[in-house]
């Protein structure tokens, strides 16, 4: 798969490799950290339950959707690897 861009991400202490396929990326950010957050053209939809308060009061639950879409935050070494290997002159 030459499409995949790898790379480590840490979950409780311990580091773990992942990848995304590099089509998918819509925006990419380096934020003031130096961590670069990807953002994927991968939007699904979250149904998830509330209260359904009317007039301060709960009168049941409600379902609730949500589009999504996937955000990726890479670490500053991984985000100028991804950065030299997409960037377009």
């Amino acid at each position: 798969m030459k499409n995949q861009f790898v790379y480590t991400f840490e979950i409780d202490g311990k580091s773990s490799l992942s990848s995304f396929n590099v089509e998918k990326v819509i925006r990419a950010a380096t934020q003031t950290n130096g961590r670069v957050v990807v953002i994927l053209d991968d939007f699904n939809e979250r149904v998830f339950q509330e209260p359904d308060i009317k007039n301060g009061k709960n009168v049941g639950i409600k379902n609730v959707r949500q589009t999504v879409q996937s955000e990726i935050h890479l670490s500053p070494e991984d985000g100028e690897r991804f950065f030299k290997l997409t960037n377009i002159e």
